[in-house]
């Protein structure tokens, strides 16, 4: 660590357990995923190196890899108690950093999100539901109390395959709230067939 003239047995002390201190850095120049945090040893702040941090996955190229912002709380660990060896094993929730799920929720409900509001919410209540959400409110919700999928997006959806699309259910549904609904086909033959009958209604309808 960058260890200016401070109580050093004191340094040695708090290496023997772990510790907690302050995410100062996260813009690793290396661009290990590595950050620095800030101490405070015997009234003294000091800052250290680039230090790792723990994932429950890492390998090369792939990995769960999460960094925090700067101001989190960071519990700081280090190697064979020595003090120039620290490792970060994680972050912490206190008073004034709370976690993004009310209390009233906590026993039901697990989160990830990003500091900007992209949010993947596990709610394993009666109502249970897997929702994948960004800032702007567009959404994707598995309900499994009603046994449902939506797709709900404040501008466009696209789908788009290489291959074969198919949409099968009981009944399919295509309506439009204003504009017009377009079926443009590049192939020679289009088919439409009806089980029983066939109904084409508008003001005009012009067959070429």
């Amino acid at each position: 660590m960058n260890t200016p003239a401070i109580d050093r047995p004191r340094l040695q002390d708090l290496a023997l357990g772990v510790t907690v201190a302050q995410v100062s850095a996260t813009n690793d120049p290396k661009g290990m995923g590595r950050i620095r945090v800030r101490f405070v040893v015997s009234g003294q702040t000091i800052e250290s190196d680039w230090l790792q941090i723990m994932s429950f996955c890492a390998g090369p190229d792939y990995g769960a890899f999460f960094l925090p912002q700067n101001g989190d709380s960071a519990l700081v660990a280090f190697g064979d108690g020595n003090p120039d060896q620290p490792y970060v094993l994680g972050f912490l929730w206190n008073g004034v950093l709370k976690p993004p799920v009310p209390d009233k929720q906590q026993q039901d409900v697990r989160e990830i999100k990003t500091k900007k509001g992209k949010l993947l919410l596990f709610d394993d209540s009666s109502s249970g539901q897997l929702t994948l959400i960004d800032e702007k409110q567009n959404k994707v919700q598995i309900d499994t109390a009603n046994n449902a999928i939506t797709v709900d997006s404040q501008g466009a959806v696209t789908i788009k395959a290489k291959g074969k699309v198919t949409i099968t259910g009981e009944s399919v549904s295509i309506a439009t709230t204003s504009g017009s609904v377009k079926l443009d086909m590049s192939s020679a033959t289009m088919k439409l067939t009806g089980g029983q009958s066939l109904k084409l209604s508008a003001t005009m309808i012009d067959l070429n």
